[in-house]
């Protein structure tokens, strides 16, 4: 079995750059709107996806994309931004947890969140 995640969409009249890494992806349009997926935990691979005339919003588009070959717990960072974003750095900054009972994240700024599991 595999697990896909995809994504925000970004499209262009020109094909958007795609860079990806360790469980994470990255598209960015010309004028620098980027869309990355960050595998914050379970994720194994990453890529992103490409299409033509399929997108409302120009005709070449963009969907970053991670992978994981069994079911289980998946926690993943999405972000669509003008801003430069690094994903590396994203990823090394949030800290996440995994427990029978629960996944906590925790941000830079100290903040958290903590989801139960199902049982």
């Amino acid at each position: 079995m595999t697990v896909r995640e995809g994504g925000y969409a970004v499209s262009d009249v020109t094909p958007p750059s795609a860079v990806t890494g360790p469980s994470w992806a990255l598209a960015r349009r010309t004028d620098g709107l980027s869309s990355a997926l960050i595998g914050l935990y379970g994720w194994q691979r990453a890529s992103v996806s490409r299409d033509v005339e399929s997108n409302a919003f120009g005709p070449h588009s963009a969907v970053p994309c991670l992978h994981a070959d069994t079911p289980g717990v998946h926690v993943t960072l999405v972000v669509l931004s003008g801003d430069a974003v690094h994903p590396s750095a994203l990823r090394d900054a949030i800290t996440v947890e995994v427990s029978r009972e629960s996944v906590t994240i925790t941000f830079p700024d100290g903040d958290h969140h903590t989801q139960p599991l199902p049982t």
